[in-house]
């Protein structure tokens, strides 16, 4: 997932579709589709922009606070203006990446040069690499996604009920930044950046105030399932939110993890490793995750067809994509084996089959040559992200 701020992710492969619609999202969805699809207004309109979608969740957190206390009701009415002014005065071009680059090194935590942070990982429904974080003091559940960068959360994600996590995200005080995304399994979504979240990764293992983007609404952009949202798009793959630690990945801003130098997927070994890795690598590629391999297909140990690729190596993408040249050649029993270049070293391989949950774990196919590894490569061995030399690292199988 390549390109710059405020763009849609391009390239996830996200089979499983959009489940589920909140009572909020339901009234955010008009507003939002016609925000997506108009040119970003001016500043002085941006406050008329939000106000009809702010609204719904102050409205139903207010007529439930006021029961208790109508004091409070008012304060958050004022928050809200008050927020809703402030946003009017953003600079509505979108932030380029340079400038998503500089909000994450104000707000990233200083990092020892030859420390490493292991956290553990637990593999959901067999695909989803996820790592356990209290962001703001409550507790989240991400999916390790080494195809996008930044890490991303809901509002709801900040407190297990939605009074709790909307004063959190009042107490996170005024955002650094704003911006539209999305994943290419169907949801687009609205976010602000906050530079200065305490997020705690596993049992204590690291804290980092980098960027965390909050997502306050959402819209589908997948025409069989109009109304999902991005939390729905969560629940689908039971996870509270993603954090996204590619290098060369589409944003929405960059990982928070980048100033520590490096991070490892060591999923074989259940383990995020976050600093340098100073162990020798099988091979060693240009781009994190996007880099540029060859692939092929074959069966009863003949090679069918390969193909030069612009492979996304994306620990989030599920089973991946592949060209629909070599597709059509798949079969179970197939190999799929890709290497750095054509007739150069071999990176990882894997036979399509059916999991234990009875996925099939053939990629999809799709057009041209630009795919998704899925997670296959990372099932089967060691990944390294390099933020300094912006390279990735493959350490061959493990058994």
């Amino acid at each position: 997932m390549a390109r710059h701020h405020g763009t849609k992710h391009a390239g996830k492969a996200w089979p499983r579709l959009l489940s589920g619609v909140g009572v909020r999202a339901g009234a955010f969805v008009a507003a939002a589709v016609v925000a997506a699809g108009s040119a970003a207004p001016a500043k002085a309109d941006f406050e008329d922009l939000l106000d009809p979608i702010v609204q719904p969740i102050l409205t139903s957190l207010t007529d439930s606070v006021t029961l208790f206390d109508p004091a409070a009701a008012l304060d958050l009415t004022s928050w809200t203006d008050t927020l809703l002014s402030s946003l009017g005065s953003f600079d509505l071009a979108l932030p380029t990446a340079d400038s998503a680059v500089a909000a994450a090194a104000t707000g990233a935590e200083p990092a020892e040069a030859a420390a490493t942070y292991t956290i553990p990982i637990t593999m959901q429904i067999v695909t989803e690499p996820t790592i356990q974080a209290t962001i703001a003091g409550a507790d989240n559940t991400l999916l390790v996604d080494t195809g996008s960068a930044g890490l991303v959360i809901p509002w709801e994600g900040l407190g297990s009920a939605d009074l709790q996590a909307f004063e959190n995200l009042l107490n996170l005080g005024f955002p650094t930044s704003l911006g539209f995304s999305g994943y290419s399994g169907g949801v687009d979504y609205f976010y602000l950046v906050y530079n200065d979240v305490p997020t705690v990764y596993g049992d204590d293992v690291l804290t980092t105030t980098g960027p965390v983007d909050v997502e306050l609404f959402s819209w589908s952009t997948n025409l069989s399932d109009p109304f999902g949202n991005f939390q729905g798009f969560l629940d689908s793959n039971h996870v509270d939110g993603i954090l996204g630690i590619g290098d060369n990945a589409t944003g929405p801003t960059t990982s928070p993890l980048e100033s520590y130098g490096g991070v490892t997927v060591d999923i074989p070994g259940g383990n995020l490793i976050v600093g340098p890795n100073t162990d020798t690598p099988l091979f060693t590629v240009d781009g994190a995750p996007i880099t540029h391999l060859y692939e092929t297909v074959s069966t009863s140990g003949q090679t069918v067809v390969g193909s030069a690729v612009t492979n996304n190596v994306d620990s989030g993408g599920v089973y991946g994509t592949i060209p629909s040249a070599l597709a059509s050649h798949l079969q179970t029993g197939s190999v799929i084996s890709v290497y750095d270049h054509q007739g150069g070293t071999l990176l990882y391989q894997y036979t399509v089959d059916i999991d234990s949950i009875g996925q099939s774990t053939a990629p999809t196919a799709v057009s041209g040559t630009s795919i998704d590894s899925g997670v296959a490569p990372f099932l089967i061995q060691p990944i390294y992200i390099d933020y300094i030399d912006h390279t990735m690292s493959f350490y061959g199988p493990t058994s």
